[in-house]
């Protein structure tokens, strides 16, 4: 936990900032966890805020927020799907976006030394580096529909965090890894004597059917671009783009959220070079996220895009359609919940008691799960 002792809260306007904001954050090593550190300590210092940060898994952080342990978190889009799909270890809550964080390359990572140099050099006996994150695992149960494959016929190699997804590649456990070069952990894994390597996405013109099925396998993976950013192994290597971006919960305060937008976006010259990804903290990147993706904003986030003056009709359609759509079920969670503890069945996401009985419930009121009824 890193808590920055600042002086007293000061006030902007009419608002009074609360003298601490907690922030849950993706681990230590991570990208998102060191431009939180950075711009966090330029907040405080302008503010008066104390920031508190404290580092976990995803699922662990996600439990946080709704639990009101802290009030924001800073996690990839992809726990927007884990969450609301309920995978294990998470349960469907209000999530509400406020900002973004980073717009970050995604890829599969392999050491210089195996023989893996496109897609279609995967096949079976591949050992593919499976950390506890469900959203790596649903991203590399597509790879296995595109090559037509299963994982009975791959090698899962089962390692304890996200780090760990990277540095056994380095040293030879896995053969293939699902990770952002970003990553500072990368950085490390990089360095090793035999190098790594990152395996393109393939063009529609190199593989149309494998990208397409790929694609279809889970929401967030329709953008792909070169990466300009992370390790120099990754440089001009297509690559999925997944934003990591600022999520609360709906009951936090308006005030609150729309402030913090605002101080971001007023304030990015003065935190912009203090982190190599602190470029994407902006109001463009914002912008980007919701023409191009029907997220929940927070109000705050409405507010402050109204203000503006960018706020557009279609916005307004797709947030309120959006806002529903997340909405609808987190209601059929508590439902769910409700309904478990009557009949005695345990209700601890993590458990395989709960995730048979919630996928039971879906099925019986024939209602999809989030990932299959949203489009992002």
């Amino acid at each position: 936990m890193l808590a920055f002792l600042v002086p007293p809260t000061l006030a902007q306007g009419d608002f009074r900032w609360p003298r601490q904001i907690l922030f849950g954050s993706t681990e230590v090593g991570t990208a998102g966890y060191s431009l939180l550190v950075a711009w966090s300590s330029e907040f405080s210092a302008k503010t008066g805020v104390t920031t508190r940060i404290l580092p976990g898994t995803t699922p662990t952080i996600t439990g946080w927020l709704f639990e009101k342990r802290v009030d924001f978190i800073n996690p990839p889009l992809t726990i927007l799907v884990e969450s609301l799909d309920g995978e294990a270890g998470y349960r469907p809550g209000p999530l509400r976006m406020v900002y973004p964080a980073m717009l970050l390359p995604w890829g599969l990572m392999t050491r210089g030394d195996t023989p893996y140099r496109q897609v279609q050099d995967i096949g079976p006996g591949v050992r593919l580096s499976w950390p506890p994150l469900s959203y790596i695992h649903r991203i590399l149960d597509g790879l296995l529909i595109c090559r037509g494959l299963s994982r009975d016929q791959v090698r899962l190699v089962p390692v304890a965090n996200y780090s760990a997804n990277s540095r056994v590649i380095a040293e030879g456990g896995a053969d293939i890894a699902f990770t952002s070069p970003v990553s500072d952990v990368n950085v490390e894994v990089e360095g090793n004597p035999r190098g790594i390597r990152w395996i393109p996405v393939p063009t529609v013109h190199e593989d149309r059917t494998c990208l397409q099925r790929w694609q279809r396998a889970y929401p967030l993976l329709n953008l792909v671009r070169p990466a300009d950013i992370g390790v120099q192994s990754a440089r001009g290597v297509r690559m999925f783009v997944i934003p990591s971006v600022y999520l609360t919960r709906a009951d936090v305060s308006e005030d609150l959220v729309y402030q913090l937008v605002k101080w971001l976006d007023e304030n990015h010259a003065l935190y912009r070079d203090k982190h190599a990804m602190a470029r994407f903290q902006s109001l463009e990147s914002l912008r980007f996220i919701v023409e191009n993706m029907a997220v929940p904003l927070h109000p705050g986030t409405v507010r402050y895009l109204r203000e503006k003056g960018l706020w557009t009709q279609e916005m307004e359609r797709r947030q309120q359609a959006t806002v529903r759509l997340v909405d609808q079920y987190v209601t059929l969670y508590e439902r769910a919940v409700e309904l478990a503890r009557a009949r005695r069945i345990s209700t601890d996401p993590a458990s395989e008691a709960w995730q048979r009985f919630w996928r039971d419930f879906l099925a019986q009121n024939r209602v999809p799960r989030f990932s299959e009824a949203w489009r992002p």
